[in-house]
């Protein structure tokens, strides 16, 4: 699901912009640059509803049924009205605040001798009203994918598969998410059964492990008349086999409120399973504020009770911020971070509201004490500017599909000391203001387990040329244990349909520049979806074969959204 909210400006964010100078894309800012603002938020628990163990073997998999009629919108959650959204959006092609990237991709993106061709690669899954049988299919699939190597386990709205390297679907997959996790019925209250969404996946190298996370919500947002339940559905498997047996937890978000989570965002590290939500009104009209948790990572891997503890209502300065971002830390023989990590842009409250009028600076957390009582420190590390994007254009349809705002969209990964980021922003390109990704590194300095400063390693844009009106959206990155870094997202332009590529870039490259871009898959259709996103995926499978998987939607005359899986190595 996606959100943003009542215009409110960040004081402290427009004050950073005055005090710091920024530095330009690619170059390396001191760790001096960073700073300590006055930080607030309230403790926190997300109590334990339920735990069991679902063996995958005995669940029935999902019989196909196409889709039954135009598929549904997942709850879509704003906190402003359609005509001030779509206002924000169409002002964004016209905003002077946009950065100007001074290393663009060229539409054809055939000349790319550097940049890994894919490995093996296959189709997903698709919309249909088995992939989605709430709706009868649904929009958008929001992305999720974990690979270890031998299996591949992808979760879209709302069904989880799993399939091996060569893209054979396993035996007795996939399944919709309710029988997956054991999820009860909602009872009379909603025939159509519970209302899942907002998956997220990854593959923990370390411990063996792979965990797939859904939210569920019912009684709000007018999905249906049932009491008020917003609910984190946990799964991890019991071994390095996602076929086989996994734990199910869930937890409640709302802690005695009738308030519901928003948009699932998950982390991990060698002590803790990380998650967190943004919070709004049971009726999706206000924004309530950003909630972190952690959890004993070693408890739910085993199979027993833990109660997650946390913060609730965090606070830059006197702003509420949003999609704290959990950081997913593969240290690969290396040292872990002394403390949980989170990372956050500047969003529904800041530069006149999504960033509408240009924003700059990334918070870094840390979570310091997380099984006892959480404590958070941070600081915000200079950046350049990003500010909200226009809609993109597919052929037939101008300024018409959604590319989201300026939260970090994709789960941020620590790898090498460094943590890896992207969100959408508009990008001055010449002759337009077209959508681009914004992407950085940021290395936090620690003093014990508090984080008191970072430097931003490199930071950079990808958009394309002038003269073109080509989307770039949606970036999900995952760096590799050489120092490589790969980059999945969306494109589509006047000409070009709905699909997905990728970039990469070695150490050795200039700061802040990809090499050329290549095509994960190229779309064959428009879409009818006015929603796309709201963010795609990759994984990691490893320090033994040290290879990178992606995983995006792109557009097929045979659904509204299909999505491609492929796998890469430098």
């Amino acid at each position: 699901m996606k959100l943003s909210s009542i215009p409110v400006r960040l004081a402290f964010g427009a004050a950073l912009c005055a005090a710091i100078a920024l530095a330009p894309m690619g170059a390396r800012i001191a760790s001096a640059a960073s700073i300590s603002p006055q930080i607030s938020a309230d403790p926190a628990i997300a109590p334990l509803v339920s735990l069991h163990q679902v063996d995958m073997r005995f669940i029935p998999s999902s019989r196909f049924q196409p889709l039954r009629h135009a598929p549904g919108f997942m709850p879509d959650l704003r906190g402003v009205d359609e005509r001030t959204w779509l206002a924000r959006k169409h002002a964004a092609l016209h905003n002077p605040l946009a950065p100007v990237n001074p290393f663009p991709l060229f539409d054809m993106s055939v000349l790319s001798p550097f940049t890994p061709s894919l490995g093996k690669n296959f189709a997903g899954m698709a919309d249909s009203a088995s992939t989605c049988p709430y709706f009868g299919g649904c929009e958008p699939p929001d992305m999720a994918v974990a690979s270890n190597g031998t299996f591949v386990v992808q979760a879209v709205n709302t069904s989880i598969a799993v399939y091996n390297t060569s893209g054979v679907l396993q035996s007795g997959f996939p399944k919709n998410s309710q029988t997956f996790f054991g999820v009860p019925n909602p009872g009379s209250c909603d025939p159509n059964g519970p209302f899942m969404s907002d998956p997220r996946a990854f593959y923990d190298a370390k411990d063996k492990r792979f965990w797939v996370v859904f939210l569920q919500l019912e009684g709000a947002l007018g999905l249906n008349s049932c009491p008020e339940q917003t609910l984190y559905w946990v799964a991890v498997s019991k071994t390095n086999n996602p076929t086989g047996a996994w734990n199910v937890y869930s937890f409640n978000m709302a802690f005695g409120t009738t308030n519901v989570a928003d948009y699932t965002q998950v982390g991990l590290d060698n002590v803790a399973f990380y998650f967190a939500a943004n919070m709004f009104n049971q009726f999706g009209s206000a924004y309530i504020g950003a909630e972190t948790f952690a959890a004993n990572k070693a408890a739910m891997e085993a199979g027993t009770a833990t109660t997650p503890k946390g913060l609730k209502n965090l606070k830059v300065g006197t702003t509420l911020v949003d999609t704290v971002q959990p950081v997913f830390v593969q240290a690969n023989g290396g040292a872990y971070p002394p403390a949980g990590l989170f990372i956050d842009s500047f969003n529904i409250n800041s530069g006149g509201g999504q960033c509408s009028s240009g924003c700059s600076g990334i918070n870094v957390w840390a979570m310091r004490k997380q099984f006892t009582a959480p404590v958070m420190s941070q600081v915000t590390v200079a950046t350049g500017n990003y500010s909200l994007a226009p809609l993109a254009t597919e052929p037939g349809c101008s300024q018409c599909i959604e590319t989201l705002d300026t939260r970090i969209s994709g789960t941020p990964v620590y790898q090498g000391g460094n943590i890896s980021f992207g969100l959408d922003t508009a990008v001055a390109n010449g002759s337009s203001t077209v959508p681009g990704v914004f992407w950085g590194q940021i290395a936090p300095t620690f003093t014990g387990a508090k984080v008191t400063g970072g430097t931003l390693v490199q930071s950079g844009l990808v958009s394309f040329s002038g003269s073109t009106n080509r989307d770039a959206s949606f970036g999900a990155l995952m760096p590799d244990m050489k120092g490589d870094l790969y980059m999945v997202f969306d494109t589509m332009s006047t000409t070009i349909d709905p699909g997905a590529l990728y970039v990469a870039r070695k150490p050795t490259d200039a700061l802040g520049t990809f090499e050329a871009a290549k095509t994960l898959v190229k779309g064959t259709a428009t879409s009818p979806d006015s929603r796309w996103g709201d963010y795609e995926a990759a994984s990691y499978e490893g320090p033994s074969s040290n290879q990178v998987w992606f995983a995006a939607q792109y557009g097929a005359a045979a659904s509204d959204w299909n999505t491609w899986m492929g796998r890469v190595k430098m």
